[in-house]
């Protein structure tokens, strides 16, 4: 039973990530465009200095930049490559999807309960504990 549980906590505390991109140059402008979704705010913050084409959805950031870089920046992120394929939309085989996430350190208990002015705080998983 608590391993089940320990493991489920676990699962929690991982943000997945998709990555498309196509590999080979589409000879515009801006040659290469990488969608990323479910990046977190703070991600965000640390991309600004990647050239953006803006949103493509509310989860979703066109990046103007070869796959491989973004790859390389989110590893610096914290995100590992879990999955990936060859997406072959309109028979294009140079375009891949990759399934990334990141581990987030369990955070610490929140404060819940005070019994009186000067005695300890009990904490969550002291609560838990006990049970």
């Amino acid at each position: 039973m608590y391993n089940s549980i320990e493991r489920c906590r676990k699962r929690a505390f991982k943000c997945p990530l998709k990555m498309r991109g196509n590999l080979a140059s589409y000879g515009h402008r801006y040659p290469w465009r990488v969608l990323v979704s479910g990046l977190k705010a703070a991600d965000i913050e640390q991309l600004t200095r990647f050239a953006s084409g803006g949103y493509c959805d509310d989860s979703t950031i066109v990046y103007l930049q070869h796959p491989c870089v973004i790859l390389t920046a989110l590893e610096v992120l914290g995100y590992k490559v879990v999955a990936s394929s060859s997406t072959s939309v309109k028979q294009d085989y140079n375009e891949y999807m990759w399934t990334m996430r990141k581990d987030f350190a369990e955070p610490e208990p929140e404060l819940v309960l005070k019994a009186g002015k000067f005695s300890p705080l009990i904490r969550l998983n002291d609560i838990a504990m006990s049970v």
